[in-house]
């Protein structure tokens, strides 16, 4: 529900502010004075087309803003302003759009930036404009299809048809993933075999190379680790002038200075302690000295070793464990690629089976469409007569694409027809498209005779009727405002008419009027209380001067209204 709209700086408005309430919301005013402008207004803040003309001469800038309220948010509208980064608190939705004298401008959804393509994808939850043929709510894509869908209660075979699409789809992408990757099959085949087989043939193990480095660190020394190790044991041990000999020597003097003096007897006393290491380390550098062996061409086959491990290495990941990854990775892909032809046939009859389900599905729903489609345009022709359009003619036309499961080029989610919406104004007219054959007032009463019909399954939201009243008088100027009245307890309407007998049904009217202001014209709203209504529709009965038996009509007409 459209709850309030500020206008500044648009065509002969300069500022103004309307609280717009439930119901039947009228409004009322002389020819010229700005009626049409606010509701080109609200157009704008739906995503309707900007226009240089519509910035007021001398400003800097217009703006709109409006305030909607939504009983419920649909998932996939939350799901789309979740994507846009736009919050909703409360179900109120505030929209503001600024535009410049060079038409462009911006756009703000609750304090956040957005587009003119968001405006008008949020427009279909917010409010429809008739009667303005840029706005009519059916020229948006896929609307006829969509109210024809809600009318003939078909959510469910519908979101069966979609269902069935897009598991076909997926179907589909995978099948084309594994006949893609097919053509290529016998190259990565053997590229994948090349791979396993020459890590094999290197059969390396984790830490390999590790100890090939410490081995040929030993080996480019070997004769310098064999020369030191040689004469360190013989200096230690073997020598006649040997470490060892010569400590004992010395620990043989300090034995003999420790019974004279007990300050030493600590130092004698670590010969058991010291001597067993010294022994110990003769020993093992004689093993040692033994233990080197320096073979010829063992450095080269080393050195050769290490070369393939670290073109391995390079080539496979960086470590020996990343190479026996890598052949682990590339023996699991072969095992996959021999399946890839049981997969691929696989999909097919998959596939198959899912292209009947579709066709099934979406036969069943077409001819859901075509039996509604029948009643509709019995029901909407009814209404025309109704409202002063006996001769109009309007024709829902379904079309089902012809077409089988090998061909599915054509398929879509909403299924396999096209449906249009076809209408015919006057005798001797061919039907055709309702923006090309029917003037502001011819569509804004068909698309009121619609609504009056086509309520079922849409949620609440703001309708506005401009120049529904064009062509009228008398009785069917009551039928519609009777209709009008109608629709707004199932929706909130917003309709502008220059006829008494449909101000007299409003819930909430308002008289917008033109005025001088130093030299500037101007536009007001003001919000009618009972005595201001009675005012403003004896006006309209009687032009100019208002007769107190113009009030009376008047006055008779409010009271039998509401």
């Amino acid at each position: 529900m459209l709850r309030w709209i500020r206008v500044r700086n648009i065509a002969v408005i300069e500022e103004l502010e309307v609280d717009f309430g439930p119901g039947l919301n009228l409004l009322t005013g002389e020819t010229g004075a700005g009626k049409s402008i606010l509701v080109d207004a609200l157009g704008l803040v739906l995503g309707s087309k900007a226009t240089a003309e519509l910035v007021r001469s001398g400003a800097s800038s217009s703006q709109v803003e409006a305030g909607f309220e939504l009983d419920s948010c649909p998932d996939n509208l939350r799901q789309r302003l979740d994507e846009a980064g736009i919050t909703i608190d409360e179900g109120e939705i505030i929209v503001r759009r600024q535009i410049s004298p060079t038409g462009r401008g911006k756009v703000v959804v609750n304090g956040t930036a957005g587009t003119l393509a968001l405006l008008r994808e949020l427009a279909p939850y917010l409010a429809d404009i008739h009667g303005q043929g840029e706005n009519l709510s059916l020229l948006r894509p896929g609307a006829d299809l969509e109210l024809l869908d809600r009318l003939a209660n078909n959510q469910d075979l519908r979101e069966k048809v979609k269902c069935s699409f897009s598991q076909l789809k997926e179907l589909e992408n995978t099948r084309s993933g594994l006949v893609r990757e097919g053509r290529d099959k016998k190259a990565r085949q053997e590229h994948l075999e090349f791979q396993v087989a020459e890590i094999d043939k290197a059969s390396a193990t984790i830490g390999e190379d590790s100890k090939l480095e410490e081995e040929r660190t030993l080996l480019v020394h070997a004769e310098r680790l064999r020369s030191a190790a040689d004469e360190a044991y013989s200096n230690l041990y073997e020598d006649e002038s040997s470490v060892l000999e010569r400590l004992a020597s010395v620990w043989k003097r300090v034995s003999e200075l420790a019974e004279i003096d007990t300050r030493l007897e600590s130092f004698a006393e670590n010969e058991s302690a010291v001597r067993p290491q010294l022994e110990d380390l003769a020993l093992f550098l004689r093993d040692y000295r033994e233990q080197i062996r320096f073979t010829p061409g063992r450095l080269d086959e080393v050195e050769e070793r290490l070369t393939t491990l670290e073109r391995l290495k390079k080539k496979y990941g960086g470590s020996l464990e990343a190479v026996i990854a890598h052949r682990q990775e590339c023996t699991q892909e072969l095992e996959q690629l021999e399946f890839q032809d049981e997969q691929v046939t696989r999909l097919h009859q998959e596939i198959a089976r899912e292209s009947a389900q579709y066709l099934e599905s979406a036969d069943i729903l077409s001819q859901h469409r075509k039996k509604t489609a029948d009643r509709l345009q019995i029901q909407v022709e009814k209404e025309l007569r109704s409202l002063a359009m006996e001769k109009a003619r309007f024709l829902i036309k379904v079309d089902k694409i012809e077409c089988d499961a090998g061909d599915r080029s054509p398929w879509r989610e909403s299924g396999l027809d096209d449906v249009e919406f076809l209408f015919s104004a006057n005798p001797g007219e061919d039907l055709g498209q309702l923006s090309r054959i029917a003037s502001g007032g011819e569509s804004s009463r068909f698309m009121l005779a619609l609504k009056s019909v086509a309520t079922h399954g849409e949620s609440p939201k703001t309708l506005v009727f401009d120049e529904v009243d064009t062509g009228i008088e008398g009785r069917v100027a009551d039928v519609v405002g009777e209709k009008l009245k109608s629709l707004s307890k199932s929706h909130q309407v917003v309709c502008i008419t220059h006829l008494p007998q449909i101000a007299s049904f409003a819930d909430v009217h308002y008289r917008i009027e033109k005025t001088l202001s130093k030299g500037r014209t101007l536009t007001r709203v003001e919000r009618l209380n009972r005595e201001g209504r009675i005012n403003e529709i004896a006006r309209m009965i009687a032009g100019a001067v208002v007769t107190e038996s113009a009030r009376k009509h008047a006055a008779q007409l409010v009271s039998d209204k509401n």
